[in-house]
């Protein structure tokens, strides 16, 4: 009961005003760091794809990179309409990528707001701080930078958070949120809501639910395959099933389905040495493998704290992730660090949502291991190594205020890695890019081969 107390105090220590001043400083420099992030990347095949894709979409439903991208609803354009909003918005506005991949990243950041918004209506929550913490969220991602190359690991990512976040207060919108992020957005999502949705239906026992959900749930699916009935250029919307499938399953090198004839099972655990991996840092090494473990464990100690119903929605969330988690680590044979970014974001966003809800337990152990947590994402090992310090004196002098002191402490350290990695960004190369033929129309061989020789 007493840290019960403690924390509330936390929210009284500093005032709603400072917070504020905090996030505006934050954003502006948020803002500038993803600005100049959006000019230090090169050209990539995805990127042209997704952007070419779209711009066609949103014109007209025609879900079409042209010749490089196979034509009408290709079942190589992974990236759905959901990835690229901000950049079809940018490009239609400017004709200049670097501004394009730039407005992805607002169009990112505003979904924080809306739906941070919208789950304040549902959750006693202190809304500032999640917005300093979701802000965080998109810069200490491995890959952050797939938000600029309008991929569709972190938007569709962020949809699918606050749509598991609002199953239980608003279960049909929910569900259209969680297809949407999923068919117009990044299919593998679908593994992770499938997991979700059965383990909170094991836990709950609401079966009467089943045919409403089913319902709701294919309301976007429905729509996208409509799109494909009348674009796909390549049949019907049999034939595409059939390609889609084949392409994304079957044949699918990141799958790990079609070694399953030829491996065993110590092939697929020594599989990271033929993958991505053996190109990775240590720091994304242990972002990607250690801090998932780390995850688990605080969930549990949380779980352990709490005598709320928020049992029925940290489970599912720690079994389909974890699940996530392992095939990355054992199935998928290429392990690319993009595909990490779903259950990583997912575990990320939870337990910044844990850390800002008012009326919630939260003992010394939890902050520890939270404090471990987080301290792998930290862009400077002398910042690490700061914060751990810092963390440990508190606990050893001031014990009992620091679970007063550690939402705030961990809002500055973020904020000092901010500022760390900006300047990280003077090493990089930046690029500038000439599009004349791609003002004219992106989905075509001489905009491609304009694109990829910048």
């Amino acid at each position: 009961m007493y840290n019960y107390f403690i924390y509330n105090q936390s929210r009284m220590m500093v005032s709603k005003k400072k917070l504020r001043y905090f996030l505006y400083l934050e954003i502006i420099l948020v803002v500038l760091f993803f600005y100049k992030s959006s000019s230090s990347l090169s050209s990539f095949v995805d990127e042209y794809l997704s952007l070419a894709s779209n711009s066609s979409f949103f014109k007209n439903f025609d879900f079409n990179a042209g010749p490089v991208g196979e034509g009408s609803y290709s079942v190589i354009l992974t990236s759905g309409p959901l990835s690229a909003v901000g950049s079809v918005v940018g490009w239609m506005i400017t004709k200049d990528l670097i501004i394009s991949r730039f407005f992805n990243f607002i169009f990112a950041f505003l979904l924080h707001i809306i739906f941070i918004r919208e789950i304040k209506k549902h959750y006693s929550i202190n809304e500032d701080m999640l917005l300093i913490y979701s802000a965080f969220s998109l810069v200490i991602l491995p890959w952050y930078f797939g938000v600029l190359y309008s991929l569709g690991e972190v938007t569709s990512t962020i949809i699918f958070f606050y749509g598991l976040l609002l199953f239980e207060p608003r279960r049909r919108i929910s569900l259209i949120l969680l297809s949407f992020s999923i068919f117009f957005g990044k299919l593998i999502l679908l593994f992770l809501f499938v997991i979700f949705y059965l383990t909170y239906i094991f836990l709950t026992k609401e079966y009467k639910n089943l045919l409403s959900d089913i319902f709701f749930f294919s309301l976007p699916l429905i729509l996208w395959i409509t799109f494909i009935a009348i674009y796909y250029s390549k049949g019907n919307i049999f034939e595409y099933i059939y390609d889609f499938v084949y392409f994304n399953f079957i044949n699918n090198r990141s799958a790990g389905i079609k070694e399953a004839s030829s491996y065993n099972i110590l092939d697929y655990l020594l599989s990271y040495k033929n993958s991505e991996v053996v190109n990775w840092n240590l720091a994304d090494l242990l972002r990607v493998l250690v801090s998932p473990l780390i995850f688990i464990g605080i969930a549990f100690l949380y779980l352990s704290n709490t005598l709320n119903k928020s049992m029925n929605l940290i489970i599912p969330i720690v079994v389909s992730t974890t699940c996530l988690f392992l095939w990355f680590w054992i199935l998928s044979p290429t392990k690319w660090i993009r595909y990490s970014q779903h259950f990583l974001l997912i575990q990320i966003l939870f337990i910044f949502f844990l850390l800002v809800q008012k009326h919630t337990k939260i003992n010394r152990n939890v902050v520890l291991i939270i404090s471990l947590y987080f301290s792998l994402f930290f862009s400077s090992s002398l910042l690490i190594l700061l914060f751990m310090i810092t963390i440990s004196a508190i606990q050893i002098f001031k014990k009992q205020q620091l679970t007063i002191l550690f939402p705030y402490l961990l809002g500055i350290v973020f904020f000092i890695n901010l500022v760390n990695s900006y300047i990280e960004l003077d090493s990089k190369t930046q690029f500038t890019f000439e599009l004349e033929t791609c003002k004219e129309t992106l989905a075509s061989r001489e905009c491609y081969q304009e694109y990829i020789s910048q």
